[in-house]
């Protein structure tokens, strides 16, 4: 395929993926926003123009032994109207905590929750980064660090009232950071990265028996109550491998998923349409047609 093509290529694909997985009831689109240099620097801008149903503010990070996790994103701090933008278009913002957890007991990891949900969520604090915006939900996005005590963490979390509680697993199971907290029940999105493990994604030209089987086994896992296929937007962003051609995705993938009790949709690694306008690129494809 031409290069000057790829771009109305992946656009097209999306818009027929979004359709797809709007088709199921409760699915959704999981994106990423915070650390893309080729990203809207703005989160509304970004909430208007993508697919997402809910985002994730990448990253608040390292936490634990009296330390409070600390925002790190390369844009402009959104807003408030920024964030209320978002939720008036029907898209869930979370806070994405992620870095290396040092959380050292369980009155540890209450003294985090209860910081998070006073600077982000429904609480109160003098310091609030976003203003008066009430985000909607916490993913734990953890893969190294002292994981003892996430469990609490995601216990103390939920403890307050209307919060979204996602993890970002890898897809071998056990999770090596999270299994623990899957296993409380509490967390409503289990979102898993099935690329760059060889043992459970899918493998070229047209091999899915390993992404099926993980999945299965994933669906069946105590602690799951909604699944998320996470899944790399180009082969440059899974080296080891993962990455699944559009049209295996929308023609085998998808439809294979979706009969699974517990699906949720999917998360999309990193931002999606890069520097690309999506409705230029489809009038001139109307234009050339």
């Amino acid at each position: 395929m031409a290069a000057s093509l790829q771009p109305l290529f992946s656009a097209i694909t999306f818009l027929l993926i979004a359709s797809l997985i709007g088709s199921s009831e409760a699915a959704g689109i999981v994106q990423y926003w915070g650390r893309g240099h080729k990203e809207p620097s703005s989160l509304a801008e970004f909430c208007r123009r993508e697919f997402a149903t809910d985002v994730n503010i990448a990253f608040l990070e390292d936490f634990g032994s009296g330390q409070m996790p600390e925002l790190n994103i390369i844009h402009p701090l959104p807003s408030s109207s920024d964030i209320e933008s978002c939720q008036k278009h029907q898209t869930k913002v979370f806070i994405s905590l992620a870095g290396q957890p040092r959380l050292s007991s369980v009155e540890d990891a209450q003294e985090v929750a209860a910081f998070v949900w006073n600077t982000y969520l429904g609480g109160e604090s003098s310091d609030r980064p976003f203003g008066t915006a009430v985000l909607d939900g916490v993913e734990l996005h953890i893969h190294s660090g002292n994981t003892t005590y996430l469990d609490d963490l995601a216990r103390a979390l939920k403890g307050y009232p209307n919060v979204i509680l996602a993890v970002a697993a890898e897809c071998p199971i056990p999770d090596p950071a999270l299994d623990t907290t899957i296993r409380t029940g509490v967390v409503d999105q289990v979102r898993v990265e099935f690329f760059d493990n060889p043992s459970c994604q899918f493998k070229p030209p047209n091999d899915t028996s390993l992404l099926f089987r993980s999945w299965d086994n994933w669906s069946d896992y105590p602690g799951v109550n909604l699944l998320f296929l996470g899944i790399p937007i180009s082969k440059d962003i899974a080296p080891e491998g993962g990455y699944i051609p559009p049209n295996v995705l929308v023609y085998y993938v998808l439809p294979y998923l979706q009969n699974s009790p517990v699906y949720g949709g999917i998360m999309v690694f990193p931002y999606l349409h890069h520097e690309v306008n999506f409705q230029s690129l489809l009038r001139s494809y109307a234009r050339a047609a």
